[in-house]
C-alpha cells in the first residue's frame, strides 16, 4: 500500500499527511528501490507525452511535415500556455494546414496565469491553444492527417493513430498491449493506466535513447533532444521540466 511520503507543518503542528508509492528500475527494467507499493494502478496521465509522440517520428510524419525540435518539445509536455505556447501550437498546425478549431482538448485557465494568480479579463486566454495538452493534440492530429484518416476522428480510441500511440507505448512500458487499461484524460484524449513500475520502466528507456529497437532508439533519442533543447517549450518558465 502507499508509504507516507510527506508531511505538511504551518508553524510547529502537523497540519496534513501525504501518502504516495515510488518505484525505480534498472537499465533491465529489474526493480531495484521502492517505497509504498511499486505495483499501484494508476493512470499515466501526462507523463506519457513523450512516448504518445513517437509513432509522428518513427511513421516520418514528423519529418514530412518538417516539424523541428522546438514544434516536437511541444508536444512532449504540458506547456503553461504563454503567448509563446501558443504560438508554437499555432505553427504545428500551420504545418499540417488544420485549423485550431479542431483541436478536441477543450479550455482551462492557462497554467502560467494559475501560478501567478492571475484571472482573465476577457476570452482571450480561454483558448484551446492556450491548453496544456494542446502540443500532443497538434501531434496526434499531424498523425492522423499523414496516415490519410479523417482528423474529426483523433481521438477514438479504435483510430489508426490511437492504436499506434498504445502499441508504441506498451512497449516502452514493457507491457503488453493488452495489459494496459484505457481510460480518457482530462483532455478528451486516450490515456493509459498500468502498475507503477511500468512507468519507471519507460523513462528509464527515454532516458537512455534505448527501447531495444533500433528505430525506436532513434526516435527516443529525438524526443529527449527535443526536450532537453526547449524544456521552456516543454514546460514552462518557472516551472519543473515534468
Amino acid at each position: 500500500m502507499p508509504a507516507l511520503v510527506a508531511k505538511v507543518f504551518r508553524g510547529d503542528r502537523e497540519e496534513s499527511v501525504h501518502y504516495g508509492s515510488v518505484a525505480v528500475v534498472s537499465r533491465k527494467g529489474e526493480l531495484t528501490h521502492y517505497v509504498g507499493d511499486p505495483d499501484f494502478f494508476t493512470f499515466v496521465r501526462s507523463s506519457a507525452k513523450p512516448f504518445q509522440v513517437l509513432p509522428l517520428i518513427l511513421t516520418g510524419a514528423a519529418d514530412h511535415f518538417g516539424f523541428n525540435p522546438k514544434q516536437l518539445s511541444i508536444m512532449c509536455g504540458s506547456h503553461a500556455g504563454t503567448d509563446h505556447h501558443r504560438e508554437v501550437v499555432l505553427a504545428n498546425l500551420d504545418r499540417i494546414d488544420v485549423s485550431p478549431d479542431r483541436l478536441k482538448c477543450g479550455v482551462h485557465l492557462p497554467l502560467f496565469m494559475q501560478m501567478n494568480g492571475e484571472y482573465p479579463q476577457n476570452s482571450e486566454h480561454l483558448d484551446p491553444l492556450r491548453h496544456n495538452c494542446s502540443g500532443k493534440h497538434s501531434g496526434f492530429l499531424a498523425l492522423t492527417k499523414f496516415l490519410g484518416k479523417n482528423i474529426e476522428d483523433y481521438l477514438e480510441v479504435r483510430s489508426e493513430a490511437q492504436s499506434m500511440v498504445l502499441e508504441t507505448a506498451a512497449k516502452m512500458y514493457g507491457v503488453d498491449k493488452s495489459q494496459v487499461l484505457i481510460g480518457i484524460d482530462g483532455c478528451s484524449a486516450p490515456n493509459f493506466g498500468l502498475p507503477l513500475r511500468h512507468t519507471a520502466v519507460a523513462f528509464n528507456k527515454l532516458a537512455a535513447a534505448d527501447g531495444g529497437d533500433t528505430d525506436i532508439n532513434a526516435g527516443l533519442k529525438r524526443v529527449k533532444a527535443a526536450m532537453t533543447e526547449f524544456p521552456e517549450i516543454f514546460s514552462g518558465e518557472g516551472r519543473f521540466d515534468l
